[in-house]
């Protein structure tokens, strides 16, 4: 039977093979025809099917794409395809990169796949014609989040003996965003194990750039400016503590959530082979084997990252206060509670809460307490003893006269608290026979303030401690009229101007000759002399003193103009008519277009009534204009044609945009969010619109439409530098104060 069917099967193939043989010579012809038409058909069917997988909504088929269609779409790679990415540039890379997903739908429909989608994309991907260059790249430096970012020193040098690829830093990892460079990465990268890598975690590594000025919890009115403290040689450190939270250390069972192979996990590597393979060689992000490391200033208004304020809040402001972390075996933080409560401003009993400046600007013990020095490098610190040694922290970072100013608070709470301990002595003689319980109420609580003032240093906030005693003392009054109803209550003050507390003549600012334009200002003139007041040429405390000109004209305008010229008052005003001191997004010190009359006429030509002591006035303007001009009448029309050109710049409408972005910055202040850039915008544009407002644009019309392009310029590029970093809501009148 077998032999029979072989016999069968051999003598089939040897007849088809003739017939076949027969055929071909017959048709040879015919058949080559159909093998060109089948050939060009299987390249046209290859052909669309490799532009039909090349589409995005191919992509998207898997359910688990969503998110990254999504980010896809919003993202400055929505114009690119996915396979310009994610194949390397070529026929061969885009088969190649064909085959591996291939095989990777066979995984998923045998249930092989990993339960982690992964992909790496080549550099050669990112450098391909059309799309970065390398050379511009290295040429470039980028700005991101206040910090000058240089692709050459990344891609060329080895950092950390690792050799970093595009994607090592470009990542899918933020929610929302596509392929956008993850902090977390950098801040892995600085910040782990940076007591042995001080030339990369230092802080001038990355902010090499002061900036002008910055708005700061402490004060929402009164910018800082950082140049200023680094000049007289201030430590980053001094002032900003615990802002570098984890450590970044490789977290427990992590290789088995990529790995299953018994060798592979049994076996020992190098850390230089495993950031080989999951850095350089593949892609890897490092959140994935390291815990997160973070960075960033903890705000006590902020919603972020609420257990690390807690710590601050509860348990010890700086541990570089104590040395050996022994000392925490046996003591604990407490001793330095209610210094604490004084510095946060709490502690007072049926007292408002007043955090001092210095806490809200995140200043913890170690700036005053600590002396910050360098070598080699390596910040060090030395603990400062004595009130002496420790008040020279002030003047340190604020400059000299300030620990003169920390000794007139010191004289002043002794004073303060002498006299609280007197009344309080006073009170308690007359209640002792009394049988008020409100009075017994009133004093008793007094005493407890009081207490707490004397205990916990004052002098670490002086405001809240001055009024902490000063409402003791009308705690006293109020139960002696509570006992002696015939009692008259003595009005109760408290040091608390500007003269009192700060400028007292521990800095003598009554005698002290500060600039203003060209000249020196005088105070002892104003002060003493005239008897003025502090407020009626600055702001209150609360804004810090600005200088604001109210009265200056009464009398130095006409015959008491003395040395005082016209540009050091009005400054906006001389700076417009001489087209300088416009700002762009680098520079204020940007020249335009000078009024054609700047050389040779004079303010007093103009405001003619100005030396008479009279206010100026249109009407005036236009005689001068006319007088000047061989007594033409057409010359004063052009006065209303210049008002008519200033209403057009809208500058009111810029002053409200600038305002209500001013109310972002300060909501994403108070939200922890990145905010700088778009300050350094913002500021420049406030400095354009300033002169624009102050300067009058009639001054020169030319220079101040080129201004008020400017300041809508800065102000568009801030709204989208705030807009990158985060959803911002407008604050209300009521939840701003500017």
């Amino acid at each position: 039977m077998i032999r029979r069917m072989w016999n069968l099967l051999v003598d089939f193939v040897r007849d088809f093979s003739h017939e076949a043989i027969r055929g071909t010579r017959e048709h040879w012809k015919g058949l080559a025809i159909f093998g060109v038409v089948s050939f060009c058909i299987f390249i046209l069917m290859i052909v669309l099917l490799l532009k039909a997988t090349a589409n995005y909504r191919f992509c998207g088929m898997c359910h688990n794409m969503d998110t990254y269609i999504e980010s896809w779409k919003q993202s400055s790679h929505k114009t690119v395809s996915c396979l310009d990415c994610h194949f390397e540039p070529g026929v061969w890379g885009e088969l190649k990169g064909k085959w591996k997903a291939q095989t990777h739908v066979v995984m998923k429909i045998t249930g092989t796949a990993p339960p982690r989608p992964h992909t790496a994309i080549s550099d050669a991907s990112c450098l391909r014609e059309g799309c970065h260059s390398t050379e511009k790249l290295k040429s470039d430096t980028i700005r991101f989040k206040g910090v000058n970012f240089s692709h050459a020193t990344h891609l060329d040098e080895l950092r950390r003996g690792k050799k970093l690829k595009c994607v090592s830093c470009h990542s899918q990892i933020v929610q929302g965003e596509h392929l956008t460079v993850t902090e977390t990465t950098c801040f892995n990268c600085h910040f782990f194990d940076k007591e042995n890598h001080l030339e990369i975690s230092s802080c001038e590594t990355c902010h090499t750039q002061s900036k002008a000025k910055i708005f700061i919890d402490a004060n929402e009115n009164q910018p800082f400016v950082h140049k200023e403290y680094l000049e007289r040689g201030v430590n980053c450190e001094q002032c900003h503590f615990g802002i570098v939270f984890g450590d970044g250390h490789i977290m427990d069972n992590v290789c088995v959530q990529c790995h299953s192979e018994p060798h592979l996990l049994a076996g020992s590597y190098s850390s230089e082979k495993m950031h080989f393979h999951h850095v350089t060689a593949h892609k890897v992000e490092c959140f994935r084997c390291h815990s997160g490391i973070e960075h960033y200033i903890p705000r006590e208004k902020s919603n972020r990252n609420l257990q690390q304020q807690l710590l601050l809040r509860t348990k010890v402001l700086n541990s570089g206060l104590h040395y050996d972390s022994n000392c925490a075996k046996c003591h604990t933080f407490d001793q330095h509670k209610i210094v604490h409560q004084m510095y946060a401003g709490e502690g007072g009993i049926e007292h408002k809460v007043m955090p001092s400046p210095m806490y809200q600007a995140h200043l913890d013990c170690a700036s005053c307490h600590l002396n910050f020095y360098k070598i080699g490098g390596e910040t060090r610190k030395l603990k400062r003893n004595g009130f002496e040694e420790m008040i020279s922290s002030c003047s340190d970072c604020h400059g000299n006269g300030y620990d003169d100013m920390a000794r007139h608070w010191q004289d002043v709470l002794s004073k303060e608290l002498t006299k609280t301990a007197e009344t309080l002595l006073k009170t308690g003689q007359l209640l002792a026979g009394s049988k008020s319980s409100e009075g017994s109420r009133l004093y008793e609580t007094a005493q407890k303030n009081y207490i707490f003032v004397k205990n916990s240093h004052g002098i670490h906030n002086i405001d809240f401690a001055l009024s902490l005693l000063a409402d003791c003392r009308e705690r006293c009054e109020k139960a002696k009229t509570i006992i002696d109803s015939t009692y008259k209550s003595a009005k109760i003050t408290s040091p608390s101007g500007c003269a009192e507390l700060c400028h007292s003549c521990v800095q003598c600012i009554e005698t002290k000759p500060v600039p203003f334009g060209e000249v020196q200002f005088p105070h002892d003139v104003h002060v003493i002399d005239e008897g003025m007041d502090c407020l009626e040429c600055h702001s209150p405390r609360e804004q810090h003193g600005r200088t604001i000109l109210k009265n200056c004209k009464d009398c130095h305008h006409g015959s008491g103009m003395g040395a005082v010229e016209c540009a050091d008052c009005h400054t906006e005003v001389f700076n417009l008519y001489q087209g300088q001191n416009a700002c762009d997004e680098i520079s204020c010190d940007i020249r335009g277009e000078a009024n054609s009359m700047a050389t040779d006429v004079s303010c007093k030509a103009c405001h003619t009534q100005v030396e008479d002591g009279a206010d100026m006035s249109d009407e005036s303007l236009k005689q001068a204009c006319i007088t000047c001009h061989d007594n033409d009448p057409a010359y004063g029309n052009i006065v209303d044609d210049w008002r008519q050109q200033v209403k057009a710049l809208n500058i009111s409408d810029l002053e409200a945009q600038l305002i209500s972005l001013q109310k972002s910055v300060l909501l994403a202040i108070k939200n922890g969010v990145y905010t700088y850039d778009a300050q350094d915008l913002i500021n420049n544009a406030d400095k354009n619109l300033k002169q624009l407002l102050k300067g009058n644009p009639i001054h020169n019309l030319a220079f101040s439409k080129d201004l008020a392009t400017k300041v809508s310029d800065l102000l568009e590029k801030a709204r989208k530098q705030l807009q990158m970093h985060s959803t911002i809501k407008t604050l209300t009148d009521k939840e701003y104060k500017y």
